[in-house]
């Protein structure tokens, strides 16, 4: 992310504030995907024990 910054000619807090709406995008990203697929396993996990009970 800095060197990005630093290639576009940004001024340090310029380049800092990129950096760091960057991370917290990828690090928001991430954690979607994750909380997705684990609400995803768990709705099977609970079918599949519904289907075992009956």
């Amino acid at each position: 992310m800095f060197i990005f910054g630093i290639a576009l000619g940004l001024s340090p807090l310029e380049t800092i504030t990129v950096a760091v709406t960057g991370t917290i995008f990828i690090v928001s990203f991430a954690w979607i995907s994750i909380k997705g697929d684990l609400n995803k396993i768990a709705k099977e996990l609970i079918e599949n024990n519904q289907d075992e009970n009956k």
